[in-house]
């Protein structure tokens, strides 16, 4: 009986709040929907900062740099296909067959590791502090970790320690991991700074390090380990690059030239390509692309790895594997008739000097890989068999291929 009089009450604030919602959040409310507010935006005037206050500080921290196409000549037109989204680069087999594996160069012994620095950073300081080995010094911006004096139980008179450098590998997302050697006399005191030396004081105690970090980052793998941010940066910018030289495309290579040479003499014997021939003295590989035999299976991924066209164009290698296992000249002929008369051949080759005795040779089969540069700033150039430059789609295909294979 007491129901009735409270109806007039129900609805009397069924109308209040139904009036609250619109003045809350209706267009003129008090939280309305802004969301298509942009576009009755206004543009307004850049901000003017007084002369006497450094600029610098309200400039973008992300600027866009401007985009520019890496094989364009001055002259070209710029077409719609210029705008096409390149595919990824393939990473290279070779390289990655293994997960972690030791190089050797002379007396010269590294890890390669199939993962990029921010990964193996943590891990190689997991594996010292597993074993018990000090870390006294890290600097993740250059990739360095040394470990605090420690001693060998045959070698009482002495102690030792040890310098690991991190860096980018030849490959994408891969590390290099160098490992340098330090021996004092027992009685030098102290875990500060150092005079590092170029090379290892004890090459098998250098030697003992890098099997065991090799053993024990292979027995981690690659699962589900840990990244440090403050090592993405490790190394540096990448060793290799294909970049635009006088409207020419090269391998640009951060390397020594002796580490260069070796590297590019194991890519030019892989999937496909054959070394006819070579001259360390003016850097020059003399090699040939051919097709390689692979069972009907097999061929449809070799027909990946060769395809130098677009996604749609499949573009066989130049010649078929009977022409490539042998060239008619030798590598001392072609450089003795080579057209030095032409200044891009000519610059090209410094070291060599024309002679009235110069011919014509008649279908020389491949092409000359020439190194060019300075240690650590490097150029490989791609020419036909008469030092002549190849059409720009051809060399920086033919590049791309070479570079899949560095090592």
């Amino acid at each position: 009986m007491y129901t009735r009089p409270f109806k007039p009450l129900l609805l009397a604030a069924a109308v209040v709040a139904v009036n609250g919602c619109s003045y809350l959040t209706g267009d003129d409310g008090m939280f309305r929907d802004r969301g298509n507010d942009y576009q009755d935006a206004v543009e307004i005037a850049a901000m003017k900062m007084p002369e006497q206050v450094d600029k610098a500080s309200t400039q973008e921290l992300y600027v866009i740099p401007p985009v520019a196409r890496a094989n364009a000549q001055a002259d070209e037109e710029i077409t719609a296909l210029d705008f096409a989204v390149p595919r990824p680069l393939p990473l290279g087999a070779s390289a990655f067959g293994e997960h972690v594996k030791i190089q050797k160069l002379a007396d010269r012994r590294w890890i390669l590791a199939g993962l990029p620095p921010s990964e193996i950073w943590p891990k190689v300081r997991h594996f010292l502090s597993s074993n018990g080995l000090r870390v006294v010094y890290t600097d993740a911006i250059n990739g360095i970790i040394e470990t605090g004096w420690l001693q060998f139980k045959e070698s009482t008179e002495t102690k030792d320690r040890y310098r690991i450098q991190m860096e980018q590998g030849v490959q994408p997302d891969s590390t290099e991991i160098h490992v340098l050697h330090l021996s004092v006399p027992a009685e030098v005191k102290g875990d500060g700074q150092v005079n590092w030396p170029k090379r290892s004081i004890n090459a098998e105690r250098e030697a003992w390090l890098v099997d065991e970090l090799a053993g024990n980052l292979a027995a981690q793998g690659d699962s589900g380990g840990a990244t440090s941010l403050l090592a993405q940066t490790i190394g540096g910018g990448a060793k290799i690059a294909i970049k635009d030289v006088d409207r020419e495309p090269v391998l640009s290579m951060a390397l020594g030239l002796t580490r260069a040479w070796a590297t590019l003499g194991h890519a030019v014997t892989q999937q496909g390509m054959v070394r006819y021939d070579e001259n360390a003295n003016t850097g020059v590989y003399y090699i040939n692309f051919g097709k390689v035999n692979a069972s009907e299976e097999e061929q449809g991924f070799f027909s990946r790895m060769f395809s130098f066209g677009s996604d749609d164009e499949e573009v066989e290698l130049p010649v078929s594997e009977e022409v490539a296992a042998k060239s008619p000249y030798t590598l001392n002929e072609i450089l003795s008739n080579l057209p030095l008369q032409n200044p891009d051949v000519a610059n090209l080759f410094p070291k060599l000097e024309g002679s009235d005795e110069a011919r014509k040779l008649e279908d020389v089969p491949g092409y000359l890989l020439v190194i060019a540069g300075e240690d650590g700033d490097l150029q490989v150039h791609i020419r036909d068999a008469y030092g002549q430059r190849l059409a720009r789609k051809e060399a920086d295909d033919l590049l791309k291929h070479i570079r899949r294979n560095l090592i």
